[in-house]
């Protein structure tokens, strides 16, 4: 009798939170706020990248030409990290 009952408690558990996260993951503002959150993520990731494009030649022959030690100590040169991606085009 104990071992049905707790098997009833677990499906009425599991059916309650199936409701649950089904009616949290389609709530309108749950997904609203998701799918800005996303959005701007790529939006954000894609205006870098067209600066990375768009400045490259100028910023990173200046990291290609620094040494090891600037590249770690110069906080202008060290921020430019992202030229390493780029040095084959130079």
């Amino acid at each position: 009798m104990v071992a049905v009952l707790n098997a009833t408690r677990a499906v009425v558990a599991l059916v309650a939170l199936t409701i649950l996260v089904g009616a949290t993951a389609m709530n309108p503002i749950f997904t609203g706020w998701l799918g800005g959150y996303v959005w701007n993520e790529h939006f954000q990731s894609q205006g870098l990248q067209e600066a990375h494009e768009r400045y490259f030649p100028t910023l990173c022959r200046e990291y290609r030409d620094a040494s090891f030690i600037e590249r770690w100590t110069n906080s202008r040169i060290a921020s430019n990290g992202w030229c390493e991606d780029y040095l084959h085009r130079l």
